[in-house]
């Protein structure tokens, strides 16, 4: 019986929530995602079908792409995918995967026993062979040579050694889990997650790669921030048993030099996003191993708490800039003015909230000003012709961050705990604008808008040391292919960004949560109005600010109840703030 090109499928369950490239999604209220991710999300399993006799090379070539979606095989080394190559070994996927969105065939030529067949795709990014995904969006031109073999079938002859995998297959195939490492301060207990995009072979293997990822260290990308991490090099996985909620993890001999907490740490945060892991056995060479501080030889998540990404203690209270423009914090029901003779514009809070960084109304100064005595210890101002600065951003560390941009470009600085003023080294982001700037609070990453030509961008870039001693920007990456015309930002969580902006869908402005590691976007349901800024914190609600137009024109900033799902907003407000 002739076969045809459908495919089947099995729905199975997985053991994370979907990944994604960036991608619409349902609107959503309240907070979306969590460190620990739905077991019940299904899996479909695609079941390839191998090619059928005396299939032309355009019909070849369209079932050849569509077998790559399933990492079918032991390995999930597209078994199926490969009955269609005229030789086993000229194709070793694996160095990067394109992800598409729109495939289409622009030519089939035939010529005797040989063929070519071009494809063309509307590129959204790449998955690095490190599992880092990139937002690249343009037109990409693939051409196939195919040859018919001695039963006169078409095989294919020569092909691109990387993936091509729609949208839909890499939200299918493929799962979003973070890496943990250290950030590079010994003094900041506060791990750096390391979003990476691993294929769903089965359970097993999942998990199995998860732990091999890790002793591998950071992606590519996140290696230049000097994270740390507590696996010496050359640890590789013996065996990883997971029963009963205990993951039973056997390292080689050459963890025995490593840092038994710090890998223990790293290990429990990286597999407890599995809901089948809530504690944690250490082996070496299939001996258990005592770690310090864990009680035991079996651990808890629990005992390593205190390395939450998110960072520990109380919520803070958020801030807002009144209609006058002083500086009022969210205590209750009506804003509180502390310090009545301040005024400020796009203000930022310090971690410990005992400072105010903010930009002059006219917005070609910042200054910094101790929130107990009103005192201003900084001055800054713009060196660029024209320049103006966005909102200020603070690390953990008391470091002011702040962009001023021009038109044709931009220049970062950094005001340190005293006053010292400083260029930051290595901006990369010079020869652009940059509408918004937020550092990180593990202080080894940075989220921003940059505008590049017609389009508002949010990128991330890395925190790296800088050759001068100092620190610097650089290394900037697109994470998403869809948002086009960002407004604002901010960090959420770790991992994730809560952005103002709008897609080729949507042109006007919403409200999305967006994963810095290339997940799905998801749009979140906002107060409406013309929603101009936003600001979050881990724990706290999202603070948006709106501008009305009836019935009379009103700045309001509203918060989002995670309790209720709803919006309450401060009349006559602006310029929401948490720390950070």
């Amino acid at each position: 019986m002739r076969r045809g090109l459908a495919l089947v499928t099995l729905v199975l369950f997985a053991v994370t929530g979907c990944a994604g490239v960036p991608s619409g999604s349902q609107v959503v209220g309240g907070r979306v995602t969590g460190h620990r991710q739905p077991i019940d999300d299904p899996y479909v399993r695609v079941i390839p079908v191998g090619p059928g006799r005396d299939w032309d090379p355009g019909k070849i070539i369209t079932a050849f792409q569509a077998a790559s979606g399933s990492f079918d095989g032991p390995n999930g080394d597209h078994k199926v995918a490969r009955e269609y190559l005229a030789c086993g070994g000229c194709w070793q996927p694996g160095i990067s995967t394109v992800v598409y969105d729109r495939i289409e065939q622009t030519s089939v030529q035939i010529g005797g026993a040989r063929a070519s067949v071009t494809v063309e795709v509307d590129q959204l990014g790449k998955i690095g062979s490190d599992g880092q995904y990139i937002a690249d969006s343009h037109r990409l031109k693939v051409t196939y040579q195919l040859r018919q073999d001695a039963q006169k079938q078409w095989r294919i002859s020569w092909l691109p050694q990387e993936l091509l995998l729609s949208r839909n297959d890499v939200n299918r195939a493929f799962r979003t889990l973070d890496l943990y490492f250290f950030s590079p301060d010994r003094q900041v207990k506060v791990l750096v997650p390391n979003p990476v995009f691993i294929p769903m072979v089965n359970r097993t293997w999942l998990s199995q790669q998860l732990v091999k990822q890790l002793l591998g260290g950071p992606t590519t990308w996140l290696r230049g921030a000097a994270v740390r991490t507590g696996f010496p090099g050359g640890t590789q996985l013996r065996r990883l048993d997971i029963s009963g909620g205990v993951a039973t993890v056997d390292l080689s001999r050459q963890a025995r030099s490593g840092d038994l907490r710090n890998m223990s740490i790293q290990l429990m945060w990286t597999l407890r996003q599995l809901r089948e892991v809530d504690q944690l056995k250490l082996e070496i060479e299939g001996k258990p191993v005592e770690v310090p501080g864990a009680g035991g030889t079996v651990q808890s998540a629990s005992v390593w708490a205190g390395y939450d990404p998110d960072g520990q203690g109380d919520v803070p209270r958020g801030w807002v800039r009144t209609a006058d423009g002083r500086l009022a914090r969210l205590d209750s029901s009506v804003p509180q003015v502390l310090l009545p003779k301040l005024r400020v514009s796009h203000p930022a809070i310090s971690y410990d909230a005992r400072q105010v960084a903010a930009v002059s109304k006219s917005g070609d100064t910042v200054t910094v000003t101790d929130m107990t005595t009103g005192g201003t210890r900084v001055v800054l101002h713009a060196k660029l012709a024209g320049g103006r600065f966005c909102k200020p951003s603070w690390d953990l560390h008391g470091n002011v961050w702040a962009v001023e941009s021009n038109s044709r470009g931009s220049r970062l600085w950094e005001i340190t705990p005293g006053t010292t003023k400083i260029a930051v080294d290595g901006w990369t982001l010079a020869p652009y604008p940059v509408r918004a700037l937020r550092i990180s609070r593990d202080g080894t990453r940075a989220a921003a808008i940059v505008q590049m030509g017609q389009v508002s961008q949010v990128q991330l870039g890395r925190v790296d040391p800088a050759p001068t001693g100092g620190l610097q920007a650089e290394g900037f990456i697109a994470i998403n292919s869809d948002l086009s015309a960002a407004v604002d930002l901010t960090w959420r969580d770790a991992d994730h960004l809560a952005v103002i902006g709008a897609t080729d869908g949507n042109p006007s402005p919403l409200l999305y949560d967006v994963p810095v590691g290339g997940g799905a976007i998801q749009p979140i349901m906002g107060p409406g109005g013309d929603m101009k800024a936003v600001a979050a914190y881990p724990g706290a609600p999202l603070l948006v600010a709106q501008h009305v137009a009836s019935p009379q024109p009103l700045d309001n900033v509203c918060w989002l109840s995670d309790k209720y799902g709803e919006w309450k907003c401060y009349d006559r407000t602006s310029a929401p703030a948490y720390p950070g």
